[in-house]
């Protein structure tokens, strides 16, 4: 990313891209100026606006984070924004929203579901969503769906990594950590099966 900006220093994908790349480092400053300097190229940048309010959260700005959910939701709503809303309000402690976007998000996702199950990426976030909305059994229940089907351990990864991420926000989170260990668990199996 970081020769793709010296060719395009206005190359909005790769500037965001190296943000993802900085959050998942845990260098929350970096990716915060990628994620401005991509929105700043461009203002409805739905993606780069969206992760900075993860970026937000993840720094404990809660108010930030909320104004940029708000405006990704306002561009173009998705049940991962939903759920990022329902973070930022749930840090604020207005329970009553945070229930009414994790809804909205559980809603989109099962939607997305039932329309095609095999989008393993989808039904661990919808497993996840449940997690938030301390529904543990039907948690498990679609993290159990999604390992059957064998999904790719790059997806494995990122549901332990967004598990991490609301682990950072709200530590001791009811069963993430439990949840956590076991896709680990799992992760560690497939790697050996394609040894």
């Amino acid at each position: 990313f970081d020769r793709a900006i010296e060719l395009d220093n206005d190359y909005k994908w790769a500037i965001a891209s190296r943000g993802e790349t900085y959050q998942l480092m845990q260098r929350y400053e970096e990716a915060l100026a990628d994620f401005d300097r991509a929105i700043e190229l461009d203002n409805d940048y739905k993606w780069a606006i969206a992760s900075r309010g993860e970026i937000y959260l993840l720094l404990h700005q809660y108010g930030r984070a909320l104004a940029d959910f708000n405006t990704a939701i306002d561009i173009e709503a998705n049940d991962w924004r939903y759920y990022g809303r329902a973070l930022a309000y749930l840090s604020l402690r207005d329970k009553e929203n945070a229930k009414a976007n994790l809804t909205q998000a559980i809603q989109l996702a099962q939607q997305d579901y039932q329309k095609d199950a095999s989008n393993y990426r989808n039904t661990l976030n919808l497993a996840l969503y449940f997690l938030v909305a301390c529904k543990l059994d039907r948690a498990k229940h679609f993290y159990q769906d999604a390992l059957s089907q064998r999904p790719s351990t790059f997806l494995i990864s990122e549901a332990i990594q967004d598990l991490q991420d609301l682990l950072t926000i709200f530590p001791n989170y009811p069963s993430a950590e439990e949840i956590q260990i076991f896709l680990q668990r799992q992760l560690q199996e497939l790697e050996k099966l394609s040894r």
